[in-house]
């Protein structure tokens, strides 16, 4: 499936249907190791966001609200706008962040109406592209940004033997609530794309061997050998997760 065909409709269903059923819309948010992939996204977040000064932000496909709470904590000065196309995830995410004056959550669809132009120092996003119409919402992206603005993102990694499997063979997929429309990126392929929106200074890095489904008792091992991994030419091509990073042209 190409992500430039999906059909955004079944999108909402898909998922407004899991946070009503489940809280969450994706079980690997919840494990151990898989929280563990979510702070450590976090920090890179962090890291990329170092030189602005209470950086105002919007966070695109943020569902429930899983991935915004370890941007929230690491992240104590954002000024965060977080929008999904579900109502029901904003929903669950706007209650559950009530307390948080400095966040507020939208129902919005990334790849069409983000109705911000100019106005974030970055956009940010954690396997939210490769549900989306990929050339409309980098360019609703870069309309979006402040000049020299990035976005942020983390997506699968067709080159991985699971992601693979799971984005090809649609039973192995659905058994993992993937919906019917959602793909995986090749990352020289995506910075291609990435180009052609406009953006400039692009890196796209394979990183995270740490699987969410791994025991509570192994991930911390698993993560310590799965950044050794990170580190080895060719080895690395196959790590789960991509980290996207680009910039608005000043």
């Amino acid at each position: 499936m190409s992500a430039e065909h999906v059909n955004l409709e079944e999108e909402r269903r898909h998922f407004d249907a899991l946070a009503r059923e489940e809280g969450e819309i994706w079980w690997g948010s919840k494990t151990k190791a898989g929280i563990k992939r979510l702070e450590r996204r976090a920090q890179l977040i962090k890291q990329a966001l170092a030189a602005v000064n209470a950086p105002k932000v919007l966070e695109i496909g943020c569902g429930t609200g899983a991935f915004s709470k370890y941007i929230l904590n690491e992240l104590p000065k954002l000024d965060l706008t977080a929008c999904d196309i579900s109502p029901e995830c904003v929903k669950v995410a706007s209650e559950r962040y009530r307390g948080y004056s400095n966040a507020k959550f939208l129902v919005r669809d990334a790849a069409s109406d983000l109705h911000s132009p100019a106005a974030f120092d970055a956009i940010i996003g954690n396997s939210v592209l490769h549900h989306l119409p990929l050339m409309g919402s980098l360019r609703e992206c870069f309309n979006a940004l402040k000049s020299a603005g990035s976005v942020l993102f983390f997506e699968p990694n067709m080159m991985n033997p699971q992601i693979f499997l799971e984005k090809n063979v649609r039973f192995i997929g659905k058994a993992l609530q993937n919906t019917e429309n959602e793909t995986a990126f090749l990352r020289w392929r995506l910075k291609k794309v990435l180009k052609a929106a406009g953006f400039e200074r692009i890196t796209v890095v394979p990183f995270d061997f740490l699987h969410p489904l791994v025991p509570a008792g192994a991930a911390s091992f698993v993560d310590k050998l799965g950044r050794i991994l990170e580190n080895i030419s060719g080895i690395k091509e196959f790590s789960g997760s991509l980290f996207i990073t680009a910039y608005k042209p000043c």
